[in-house]
């Protein structure tokens, strides 16, 4: 199980994808058989939610080839060790075949925030401030971070922020908008023609709404607006007018489902006019535990109500968002909670987002 790390970091991102099952190995003679149907859990928002233990036991249910998490968090000083762990495994501005389930994974912009800019005005001036406290912390503009993870990130596109912490040999170079978008459709050239290209981003392209409730809608402020990236945006559309490129999911998180201020439930799912599928894995709290506070009456089982019995106070509920994929299409999304109890586990809910009735016909369930 090569997925098997448990990363506990409050949000920026990096988005790797990781094999459940071994890719093939230069060897023909340990490659495995060409999957023709592949299922994929997707994690958008981890937020402290991910116990390798429990989602282990919840994975091995599920029976899924891949897991993409569309981000990860930033817990001070932790960041380079963290993606020193992931190595190969982060995809941010690169790509990642997979011959033996003829997927490629590309990676969009690590550590975006959304919106029409870079950087988020507000980290660029909590590094101002933490400036003066070498080792101090910047409780402000929502943030809490230390003077060397704010250069580290900011040094990872190419800002100079004068620390000696900061490592040459990580940095993107990226200096706007155009210069990512460029970065992410030069990642996704070169995949075999054979291979279907999932783009992997922590936040979502503009272009998708900008009701609060649209996928990537702004539900914090009175109006909404589009809070996509707009050089994911246009790499995908250079990427399918220059191209022949296969692109049915572009994954992503960022932008909770439960909207601010109480305001009801974002849409997670949008089919494009070309019928790529879009679609937002970020549902957080990802893990409910099943004790003092909730109650199991409102668990199901698929689609037959059921109830849990007496569960303690480390009985859990867990989420994934499944996608199931054969021949090079997409025939199933669904939000998935598995039940993990002790070593049992049952799948709890599922909710489907998406079905593929039949050839040309698309049924987003939203």
């Amino acid at each position: 199980m090569l997925f098997g790390k448990s990363f506990h970091l409050p949000t920026l991102c990096c988005m790797f994808g990781t094999p459940l099952s071994p890719p093939s190995s230069s060897n023909p003679s340990h490659r495995s058989p060409m999957a023709s149907s592949v299922r994929i859990a997707v994690v958008g928002d981890v937020h402290d939610d991910w116990n390798l233990q429990e989602d282990t036991k919840a994975l091995q249910l599920l029976q899924v080839l891949l897991m993409p998490f569309s981000c990860l968090y930033l817990r001070k000083d932790r960041v380079q060790l963290q993606l020193e762990c992931l190595g190969e495994e982060h995809v941010g501005y690169r790509r990642v075949d997979y011959p033996s389930l003829k997927l490629s994974i590309v990676g969009g912009r690590p550590f975006s925030c959304g919106g029409e800019h870079l950087f988020r005005k507000a980290l660029l001036d909590a590094r101002s401030q933490v400036g003066l406290r070498q080792n101090g912390l910047l409780l402000s503009h929502g943030l809490d971070f230390s003077a060397y993870v704010l250069d580290l990130v900011l040094s990872y596109y190419g800002v100079n922020c004068n620390s000696s912490n900061r490592n040459d040999s990580l940095r993107y170079g990226i200096q706007d908008l155009d210069g990512s978008a460029k970065r992410i459709y030069e990642a996704a050239l070169g995949a075999p023609e054979d291979h279907s290209v999932i783009l992997l981003a922590h936040n979502g392209p503009t272009g998708l709404g900008s009701k609060i409730n649209d996928i990537c809608g702004r539900d914090w402020v009175f109006g909404g607006g589009d809070h996509g990236d707009p050089d994911l945006a246009h790499a995908i559309s250079h990427l399918k007018e220059t191209t022949q490129l296969r692109i049915p999911l572009v994954v992503f998180g960022h932008m909770h489902k439960e909207l601010a201020y109480g305001n009801g439930l974002r849409k997670m799912i949008v089919v494009g006019d070309d019928n790529t599928i879009y679609l937002n894995g970020a549902i957080v709290p990802r893990v409910k535990r099943l004790g003092n506070h909730q109650t199991a009456n409102t668990q199901s089982s698929m689609n037959n109500k059921t109830s849990i019995s007496s569960p303690n106070a480390e009985d859990t509920v867990r989420a994934f968002t499944l996608v199931e994929i054969s021949g090079g299409k997409l025939q199933k999304i669904a939000e998935t909670w598995v039940s993990v109890t002790g070593d049992e586990t049952s799948l709890q809910e599922e909710h489907i987002l998406y079905r593929r009735e039949h050839a040309g016909t698309e049924n987003p369930m939203q």
